[in-house]
């Protein structure tokens, strides 16, 4: 190996375990919209925020919804910050279909596999539809999937131009949970003739987020920092 790959190698991973750090500072300094400005300057593809570590366990991959700003990621993905897992940010292509996200997404986890005993994803909004399309695979270790205020029902263009159905039931080793707001609060369903967060699948957990968080309405934004405070506490 030269010296300039080295040096390259050097900068590269020395950006790499700033990116959460980084994060933290600005959402200190500036708060949310400032530090959220970072995760939507990512190009499309997989980025891990902090350098493998041997203590790591777990891969964490987040996945945003249409068109983010990044804001509503930024306290979840600090306080998923832990010794034993791996924080990691997937972004995407949201003005289009999930499909090549999908596949794009499984490749990743099929390739991480093998380093962790487990990898768990947290797909929000648009985000969720992308998690939904892999909960009926087979895995060879345990993944866990949360799908947060997410439509996963489907509605008639994801169905009809995407081809999006909803699975029946989860793969092997899949552990999966379904987060859904209260419809008449979330900005996103609550103008709909139903509810496309209610969709049946077999081995899916379904569970409905109270209505007020932190003394604040719980809205769709505000449902993944949510979900982070309750896994944190169980």
């Amino acid at each position: 190996m030269t010296s300039r790959t080295l040096i390259i190698l050097f900068i590269s991973l020395n950006l790499f375990s700033n990116d959460i750090e980084t994060i933290s500072k600005l959402y200190e300094k500036d708060g949310p919209f400032v530090a959220g400005e970072k995760l939507i300057k990512f190009k499309p593809g997989i980025h891990f925020l902090e350098n493998y570590d041997a203590q790591q366990s777990e891969l964490i991959i987040a996945v945003h919804g249409w068109q983010t700003k990044g804001f509503e990621w930024v306290y979840p993905l600090i306080n998923l910050n832990k010794e034993t897992n791996r924080i990691s940010f997937y972004r995407w292509k949201t003005n289009g279909c999930p499909n090549r996200a999908t596949q794009e997404l499984l490749n990743i986890i099929q390739s991480e596999i093998d380093n962790y005993s487990k990898i768990s994803l947290i797909g929000h909004s648009y985000g969720g539809i992308v998690l939904a399309k892999l909960l009926d695979n087979d895995y060879s270790k345990n993944i866990e999937f949360h799908i947060v205020a997410s439509g996963i029902s489907g509605e008639p263009r994801l169905n009809s131009f995407c081809g999006y159905r909803p699975p029946v039931r989860t793969g092997k080793n899949v552990v999966a949970y379904q987060w859904m707001t209260q419809k008449d609060l979330d900005g996103v369903f609550k103008d709909l003739e139903i509810d496309t967060q209610i969709q049946k699948i077999e081995g899916v957990s379904a569970v409905r987020l109270p209505e007020v968080y932190k003394d604040n309405t719980l809205t769709h934004n505000w449902s993944i920092s949510w979900l982070v405070d309750y896994l944190n506490k169980n």
